[in-house]
């Protein structure tokens, strides 16, 4: 069925996120966009003032609109957005969201900051998992695609705004609740990050790697890594 068909999309989106896991170090990518914007470690993360200033600075073809809520053509629980196009890359967030995120609001900072890291994995890292030619493919490998990355940059924006320690204790303790910032989903899949990055990069060069390596000759095998 339709339904099952998606939901076997969100089982693949998981395993290429986990895959990713494997391969890519987002904490040194955290280090390196917290740089990029002059940020050191122990400095919170500005969203508001990066997306307001930094990156009309730093990319001449990004935009960052503030839609009236009577214009809000999403559904209620998105509260901005990222698109992007060849000629424009923009963060769309809505009125009332902008308002919260000006005085302080954890949750709609938090949402900046996470169209910030879909503007970085596409535009600063060259990470964007197919979205920009999602539109020529089928849906369900356009659901694929789109979920990864949402994941990915849930795992940016995470990684961005709080320490490695900080997403431990949050998962581990009630006296430390990130609840204000991020969903479950989002804590859950961080914390998963921070437990285990070091043992799915390893066996990725030991394992997975070595028998790629010891099968190229198989042409099927080659083939399909291809």
């Amino acid at each position: 069925t339709h339904g099952g068909l998606f939901q076997m999309a969100e089982q693949i989106s998981m395993i290429g996120t986990v895959i990713l896991m494997m391969v890519v170090d987002f904490k040194k990518m955290a280090v390196e966009f917290r740089k990029f914007f002059e940020l050191d470690s122990t400095q919170n993360f500005p969203a508001l003032n990066i997306a307001e200033k930094k990156l009309c600075q730093a990319d001449a073809q990004f935009e960052f609109n503030i839609i009236a809520d009577a214009n809000w053509n999403y559904k209620d629980s998105i509260q901005a957005y990222y698109k992007h196009r060849s000629n424009c890359h923009e963060i769309g967030i809505k009125e009332s969201v902008y308002q919260k995120a000006r005085n302080g609001d954890h949750s709609a900072l938090y949402s900046i900051a996470h169209e910030i890291s879909h503007w970085g994995l596409i535009n600063y890292f060259k990470l964007n998992t197919g979205i920009p030619e999602s539109e020529q493919i089928d849906p369900i490998a356009k659901a694929v695609f789109i979920k990864i990355h949402e994941n990915i940059a849930d795992l940016l924006t995470s990684l961005l705004v709080f320490s490695e320690e900080e997403l431990l204790q949050a998962k581990s303790a009630g006296d430390f609740d990130l609840s204000s910032f991020m969903s479950k989903d989002q804590l859950s899949l961080a914390h998963f990050y921070c437990q285990n990055h070091e043992t799915l990069t390893e066996n990725f060069m030991k394992k997975l790697v070595s028998h790629i390596t010891a099968q190229k000759n198989n042409s099927e095998l080659q083939r399909r890594i291809n």
